[in-house]
């Protein structure tokens, strides 16, 4: 299985404090300078102690006979009606799967374990919007190979949204090299280290980018729907 594997470059990593702020409940009205204090802090030691990687692969799309599913060659994905509408038209698929590396969760777990469960608290958020920054990385690296073919891409998509059952990243990883990025998947199919993501990118001439698709999905308790609707 080929796949593309590329750097991630830490200056790009974006963490906005405002959203790591509203993932705490704190408002910028409110007198939160300690709290911010600490996020920029954390954010810089996280940046540096991270191992950021990721990559993808891309694959044929086969046209399935069902509304609530994709398919590549021996391969099916039950992604539901939702996702499947939204990789609609898709000539290829990128599978991809991206870390922050364990260091920040095991900042983290230490800080806890020692008492300090603000700070620990606020380097758990701080690894999960970092992942999410890697994961863009990786999707802008998926959008320009694609461009190259004179093709665009879709938003990406992960087990475990939208209806689509967690369970399936153990067919996602069937598809990437064993340990990719450092990534193990677990029998229940978590992944370690845990602040890591995979998914799945639709290619070809027809297909859309939105920029916003929480509308879409029936998720209505999910934190970054939260602060998407602030």
């Amino acid at each position: 299985m080929q796949i593309e594997l590329h750097d991630i470059r830490k200056d790009r990593i974006q963490v906005d404090p405002d959203s790591v702020l509203s993932l705490l409940g704190g408002s910028q009205n409110e007198d939160v300078s300690h709290t911010s204090d600490l996020i920029t802090k954390y954010t810089r030691e996280c940046l540096r102690i991270s191992s950021p990687r990721g990559g993808y692969t891309r694959l044929t799309a086969v046209v399935p006979d069902s509304k609530e599913e994709i398919e590549i060659e021996g391969t099916r994905f039950r992604t539901g009606k939702i996702i499947r509408n939204m990789l609609k038209g898709s000539n290829e698929y990128a599978f991809f799967a991206v870390t922050a590396g364990p260091e920040p969760e095991e900042l983290a777990r230490s800080l806890i374990n020692s008492g300090n469960f603000l700070e620990g608290y606020i380097v758990d958020l701080i690894a999960s919007v970092m992942v999410e920054s890697v994961a863009d990385q990786v999707e802008d690296y998926v959008k320009k190979s694609a461009q190259k073919d004179g093709l665009v891409t879709t938003n990406r998509y992960s087990p475990g949204y939208c209806s689509w059952d967690v369970s399936e990243q153990q067919i996602l990883f069937a598809l990437l090299p064993k340990g990719c990025c450092g990534i193990t998947l677990s029998e229940s199919s978590l992944m370690h280290p845990i602040k890591s993501i995979s998914g799945i990118i639709g290619i070809g001439t027809l297909v859309k980018y939105s920029d916003y698709t929480c509308e879409i999905c029936p998720m209505k308790e999910c934190t970054y729907r939260k602060i998407g609707s602030r």
